[in-house]
């Protein structure tokens, strides 16, 4: 028995033997069979995760309260730079409002009353003529000094005659060049002559271009005061864009400072990182490219390249900081807030 099973025991340890130079034989190591090889890692790509945001947008207040306004727009409206979005009625406006739009009335009264009156004008250009005529015969006089002048030098001579002795006025006539006392008044007279005639001509250019006067130019500036006044109580669009959110109905009331209307330019939305670390951010330059998707938009990814890295990082917890991606195409789907993921080819 005991024969036996050392025999067993001997054809065992051969087998084993046989079965382990076939598997030597094979080649293949446990180690190179047990061991799945890695991606390698892309130590020239930072991710992060983002968000959609609005390049330019406006969240519109009114400067004054009222008790109602009027809500003239829809949120999805498209809206144009200068369009009215919403007004406090005459029944609700301010009473400091109420009196500008009297001082505006007087304001472009005045103004008309300048632009269309013609007599002013015409006086002027009476008064012009006038002018000339006198500069002339002022000018000719003191060029004839310049040449012999016929003088007259009245004398009076006395003579007797029955009734006793009379004054007679004698004449005498010569030519001379004027003395230096005539000259310096001449050159006096026609120098003043020459001074009037200026303003003359000033005042007609004045009055014949009339929009560009001093008048009239502080006329406008007056109205246009008053009516930035007024324009307080009124939201005007700031520039093309897309009625986003209305935080009051028409018939409530507003408060001073607080938002109503919100709107953007939907056509030039970006991506922002939100989770960016500091490390690397310091790695972002402008101009690196970036590979962009969206959760909610998973089969449409979007390339675009970086256009800015904050200078400070963002509030909150952590130590984050922005940057902005400008995208190279806009997906008709993609909306302001949605979600987003980026990775950002960086130099190495």
């Amino acid at each position: 028995m005991d024969k036996q099973f050392a025999k067993l025991v001997s054809l065992l340890l051969v087998v084993l033997v046989v079965l382990t130079g076939c598997g030597q034989a094979d080649g293949a190591s446990p180690s190179a069979t047990s061991a799945a090889p890695l991606d390698p890692i892309d130590n020239n790509a930072i991710t992060s995760s983002a968000e959609v945001v609005a390049e330019k947008w406006a969240s519109l207040a009114f400067m004054v309260g009222a008790q109602n306004v009027d809500i003239h727009i829809h949120v999805g409206d498209v809206v144009k730079k200068g369009e009215i979005l919403a007004s406090v009625p005459e029944s609700a406006l301010p009473q400091a409002l109420i009196n500008a739009q009297a001082d505006l009335a007087l304001a472009q009264q005045s103004l008309d009353d300048i632009l269309l009156s013609k007599t002013a004008l015409a006086q002027a250009v009476i008064q012009l003529r006038a002018a000339q005529n006198a500069y002339d015969k002022a000018f000719d006089y003191r060029d004839s000094l310049n040449y012999l002048i016929t003088i007259k030098e009245v004398t009076i001579k006395e003579e007797r005659t029955p009734l006793g002795v009379v004054e007679v006025p004698v004449t005498k006539t010569y030519e001379a060049y004027a003395d230096a006392t005539t000259i310096a008044k001449a050159d006096e007279d026609l120098a003043l002559k020459k001074s009037l005639l200026d303003d003359a001509q000033r005042e007609l250019d004045r009055l014949s271009n009339i929009e560009n006067s001093p008048d009239v130019i502080a006329a406008r500036t007056r109205i246009a005061a008053i009516e930035a006044v007024l324009n307080q109580a009124k939201l005007f669009v700031p520039f093309d864009g897309v009625v986003v959110e209305t935080y009051v109905n028409s018939g409530e009331m507003v408060s001073p400072g607080v938002p109503v209307i919100l709107i953007a330019d939907l056509s030039t939305l970006q991506v922002q990182t939100t989770d960016l670390n500091e490390v690397d951010a310091a790695r972002v330059k402008i101009g690196d490219p970036v590979n962009v998707s969206f959760d909610a938009l998973p089969n449409t990814p979007v390339t675009g390249t970086v256009s800015n890295v904050s200078l400070k990082n963002a509030p909150g917890s952590g130590v984050y900081f922005n940057v902005t991606i400008a995208l190279d195409e806009i997906p008709e789907q993609l909306r302001w807030g949605m979600s987003a993921f980026v990775e950002i080819q960086v130099s190495p």
